[in-house]
């Protein structure tokens, strides 16, 4: 700014030159060779008038250049206010710059605390989902450990010796059947049956009067009994097999299987059974064992083949109780073979 008030106050000086002066140095220099000029009195008579004039226009260039001067002393607050500006306007731009800085601070840290909780929570609660897997699996495995020696229990104590003690009754209800058919195939017959006719789908009969029906050992002891067949010793093992099932059921029935609500009721049926079928047996063996009796073997043991006790058909071998324990131990034993294959997994 006092720079461009200085070229103004030499633009006024220059201005004032030429009205002063007239047309400047040439108009000057032209009138230089003509001397006769300053001579005339006329000159002298307008110098006051132009002395005037040029004091009138100095006095208008001081007051100008005073005017100027005062406008160039104002601008002089300019770089200062314009400082005073600026440095409100840096405070507030920093104090603005600090605002959203320490906003975004607050801002971050409040997104890493919420995230930090939430990643808290999300451990907590993987952790309190992986111990309740653990205590179900646990569970699991306490509840199947425990299943698997119930089971274990049920085979080793119930169905397994029922299973072993039925087959071998059986083979030796076979082997007595071959043996009577053999000795006499006119009135024993052993034959294919229908499925469900008897454990091996075969049957066993015995021509009564001129009729084959099918022979019930409880039913037709006295018939083959002590008449020199040669089968007392397969029906005094076959008894004492008998006997020995009743002790399991009696002492193991409680280990039967819950799916197999009937094998209860067939396991009473087998010690009615088997309670009628040894008194019969005793009573036979009794007879034919007494001494001193008359007569050939045949005539005493018809004569000893009545029945102690009054039976019917009622009493026979459940024959289905075959079904129901084969069942239930193929059961078991797929039970703990799956078993075995999960712990070997």
């Amino acid at each position: 700014m006092r720079q461009n008030a200085s070229w103004v106050v030499v633009a006024l000086v220059l201005a004032w030159q030429t009205a002063a002066y007239g047309q400047g140095a040439s108009s000057k220099a032209a009138s230089t060779p003509a001397p006769a000029a300053l001579i005339p009195v006329a000159p002298e008579s307008t110098a006051p008038k132009d002395l005037t004039e040029v004091a009138a226009q100095l006095r208008a260039i001081q007051s100008a250049i005073v005017k100027l001067t005062e406008k160039a002393d104002k601008t002089d607050y300019t770089p200062a206010e314009l400082g005073l500006l600026g440095s409100l306007l840096g405070v507030v731009i920093g104090g603005a710059i600090t605002f959203f800085t320490q906003r975004r601070i607050i801002t971050n840290q409040r997104d890493l605390a919420e995230k930090a909780a939430q990643d808290t929570k999300a451990l907590a609660d993987a952790k309190a989902a992986q111990e309740r897997e653990l205590a179900e699996n646990r569970a699991k495995l306490e509840i199947g450990n425990s299943l698997v020696q119930w089971q274990l229990k049920q085979l080793s104590e119930l169905y397994g010796p029922l299973h072993a003690l039925l087959r071998q009754s059986n083979a030796l209800y076979r082997h007595m059947n071959t043996v009577l058919e053999k000795a006499d195939p006119n009135r024993f017959r052993l034959r294919q049956g229908s499925p469900g006719d008897d454990y091996d789908n075969m049957i066993f009969e015995i021509n009564l009067s001129r009729q084959w029906v099918r022979f019930r050992t409880i039913m037709h002891i006295g018939e083959v009994y002590g008449r020199n067949y040669g089968i007392e010793d397969y029906f005094d093992e076959v008894i004492a097999i008998g006997g020995r099932m009743v002790t399991v059921i009696a002492e193991k029935a409680g280990y039967a299987r819950p799916e197999q609500s009937d094998l209860v009721s067939v396991f009473g049926k087998y010690l009615a059974h088997y309670s009628v079928l040894d008194r019969l047996h005793s009573g036979m063996k009794t007879k034919h064992e007494t001494p001193g009796r008359g007569g050939d073997a045949l005539n005493q043991t018809h004569d000893a083949s009545a029945p102690a006790i009054v039976v019917d058909e009622s009493a026979v071998f459940p024959k289905e109780i075959q079904g129901l324990v084969d069942a239930g131990f193929d059961a078991i034993v797929t039970a703990l073979n799956e078993w075995r294959a999960k712990a070997a997994a």
